[in-house]
């Protein structure tokens, strides 16, 4: 199907491209549904590929735990970048057309355009590294400043405001601006490294990935689209920047989440969430909204807070924290039998596999031992208790034995038990769908009470 379809309108978008040829919005949105469709239709066609050279996995959240292929994230991060080299020359077409009056090329904005594609471009080929070569965390970290590097001296060469707007109840005491000065360059660097890595942590079950990837970026599209008629020019140009990078990742996502979404056909990697990550951060930089692209990653922040005990080492961390498939046998059973099988190590229990019954499979929260545990690691166990955000399996004596791993995917698992795996994924995709719309309440109508 999906042959035929890009078939027939492939010819009718080239026709469209070209009669639109003046109007670099409208070019953008032809290049990107094309972007698509080649995303749809390649993907399928080099899964082989992929599984040849050894980038195959496991799924290990299905009975038969299909074999597939792994980093297909890589295959729509390149053909974004195809379409926005291609875009170009038509972003910058009235700059040397001979029916217009002669002005001067904006240099400027080129830099800016090509800064942020360098930065894409080298997060792609770290995260694609990552997915063969599995790198450590501390690198993780790092390789994120590095790549986005360009943007920072771009920012500085052309832009180079470092001042923050005080909120309201501070600004008795530190006035109603502050500048940040080299700080507010480590606050920008520390967003990218957040974006890239936020989106990798918050995974683990088919399409989530790109799911909530694509609720954040279609939010940042029609926030950008209420400005683009504003009467302020600069306003203008940086929501359109943002479009134009923003409306070919949304149509390679949309055709990777076909083939990535329940039951899953291919693995997107990491590749995928560190340019979903990336793209974001440099929109967030060079369009000027950092504050607004962080309430649209507030899950995330969630996510990486709820994590942090695991991820700094304070609470023993397995390699996969991904929730477990078991049978649907009751919520105690269920319960009981993802203790009995998970709390000596995170994968242990697909060693062997699921058996076979008549019930259906779902999924539930996976465990990890407190064995190890520091005593902060302990106290934050104990609070997390208290709020009700974790589920504590203690001894015959009362000592804890053992805990949910510490992240979203779980917690929504004890919260709201037995979901199948594509259920969960539509409950993590509504809590970014409603966050969004939140997002947009506090930006456009509560901004006021702050600043």
């Amino acid at each position: 199907m999906y042959k035929r379809v890009s078939l027939v309108a492939s010819p009718v978008l080239l026709a469209l491209l070209w009669q639109l040829r003046n109007e670099p919005l409208a070019v953008c949105s032809c290049i990107s549904i094309l972007a698509g469709l080649a995303t749809w239709c390649i993907i399928p066609a080099t899964t082989h590929t992929f599984k040849r050279v050894g980038l195959a996995g496991r799924d290990m959240s299905k009975p038969l735990r299909p074999e597939l292929a792994e980093s297909m994230g890589m295959v729509a991060a390149a053909i974004y970048l195809v379409a926005t080299f291609l875009f170009i020359p038509v972003q910058f077409h009235s700059y040397w057309s001979t029916a217009q009056s002669p002005r001067v090329f904006p240099y400027a904005r080129l830099g800016e355009y090509l800064s942020a594609l360098l930065s894409l471009q080298s997060m792609v080929f770290l995260g694609f590294a990552d997915d063969v070569f599995n790198l450590r965390w501390r690198f993780k970290l790092v390789l994120p400043i590095i790549a986005s590097v360009p943007v920072l001296i771009v920012y500085y060469v052309g832009y180079g405001v470092t001042q923050v707007v005080v909120p309201v109840f501070l600004r008795p005491w530190l006035g109603t601006c502050v500048d940040l000065g080299v700080l507010y360059y480590v606050y920008i660097g520390l967003m990218s490294v957040f974006c890239t890595n936020a989106i990798n942590i918050l995974a683990g079950i088919n399409g989530v990935e790109v799911g909530q990837s694509l609720i954040i970026a279609v939010s940042i599209v029609l926030k950008d689209l209420a400005y683009v008629n504003s009467s302020n020019p600069e306003t203008e140009y940086r929501h359109l920047f943002s479009l134009y990078l923003l409306l070919p990742f949304i149509a390679v996502s949309c055709a990777l989440y076909y083939w990535n979404k329940y039951p899953a056909r291919v693995f997107v990697g990491d590749t995928y969430c560190y340019f979903a990550g990336m793209t974001f951060a440099v929109c967030g930089i060079l369009g000027h909204f950092s504050k607004t692209l962080l309430l649209l990653f507030a899950p995330q922040m969630f996510n990486f807070v709820y994590s942090a005990p695991q991820i700094f080492g304070l609470v023993p961390c397995p390699r996969h924290r991904l929730p477990q498939m078991v049978q649907n046998a009751g919520p105690h059973r269920a319960r009981r039998m993802n203790l009995h099988r998970q709390v000596s190590t995170a994968m242990q229990s697909f060693s062997k596999g699921p058996r076979r019954t008549n019930n259906a499979v779902c999924m539930v929260a996976s465990r990890t031992l407190l064995d190890g545990t520091t005593q902060l690691g302990l106290r934050i166990i104990r609070m997390y208790e208290c709020l009700g955000l974790v589920d504590i399996d203690r001894n015959e004596d009362g000592t804890m034995h053992s805990v949910n791993n510490l992240t979203l995917l779980n917690l929504v698992l004890i919260r709201c038990p037995h979901l199948t795996e594509s259920q969960l994924n539509h409950r993590i995709l509504l809590i970014q769908l409603l966050n969004s719309c939140l997002a947009f309440i506090i930006r456009f109508q509560l901004s006021h009470l702050f600043f």
